[in-house]
């Protein structure tokens, strides 16, 4: 029986506890010793202090992907390692290895970051241009300008075709769905100068999509790899050329 009372007796602290404890939720009455503008500020601190944590996280997660994209550009995707971007940024391994937890994430990253670019400086600013042949032209000179500034770099389309043509996995995934939504916009565009009348509408949008395409590959091959002077200049000329033989009315450059 004295093994029951003293169960009893010390039950009842911990139920007033609790009671208290509900009867504070209840009220919202702060805690003892702490006014209820600190109660409510806290959560705000807390709050604060986990935006800027997230917000130094983006940084150098940004930071990591600028590094790798600018040596992925020169030695390809394949070159990149957790090791080598961690002695670029001055990180630890451990360092990169939490914002990226392996070298495929890494590299899908690269080619999302290389994609987001392209479109910000070849695609978003061709959409100003009227449609049907200036904004398929806007496209194509946008193009060649990048192309122009990668010839002393490099294209991670075309390296990564070059690495990844013959494999699988989320890093080709991510190459093909890149290069797939670039031609999906230059299909478009060539569809509306059909639409419009600028070109023959007998002209089929794959096969020029495709001659346009094989004209910076081979600006990427004669400039970068042969290094042949007026390289830029004979893929603009071509470009005209194929205009000419598809445009509805005779083409003038």
């Amino acid at each position: 029986m004295e093994g029951a009372v003293g169960v009893e007796a010390a039950a009842r602290p911990a139920a007033k506890s609790r009671k208290a404890a509900a009867s504070l939720q209840a009220s919202g009455t702060p805690p003892e010793g702490k006014s209820p503008a600190a109660a409510v500020a806290a959560p705000a601190t807390r709050a604060r202090s986990a935006g800027r944590a997230l917000h130094k996280g983006q940084q150098t997660k940004a930071t990591i992907v600028e590094a790798a994209l600018n040596l992925a550009t020169h030695i390809g995707l394949e070159g990149l390692s957790i090791g080598a971007i961690a002695e670029l940024t001055g990180m630890s391994k451990s360092g990169v290895f939490a914002h990226f937890g392996s070298r495929e994430e890494l590299q899908i990253s690269v080619v999302h970051e290389y994609h987001d670019r392209f479109e910000q400086e070849v695609f978003y600013p061709a959409i100003t241009a009227p449609r049907g042949i200036p904004r398929l032209r806007a496209l194509f000179d946008n193009w060649m300008k990048r192309t122009s500034i990668e010839i002393d770099s490099g294209c991670i389309y075309i390296s990564g075709a070059v690495e990844f043509d013959d494999r699988t996995g989320p890093v080709r995934d991510a190459l093909v769905e890149s290069v797939s939504t670039w031609h999906a916009a230059m299909r478009r565009t060539i569809v509306q100068s059909k639409e419009c009348g600028d070109l023959r509408a007998d002209v089929d949008e794959s096969q020029l999509l495709f001659e346009i395409h094989g004209l910076i590959l081979a600006l990427h091959y004669e400039a970068r790899f042969l290094r042949s002077e007026g390289s830029i200049e004979r893929a603009q000329a071509a470009f005209n050329n194929i205009l000419a033989r598809y445009a509805r009315e005779p083409f003038s450059a």
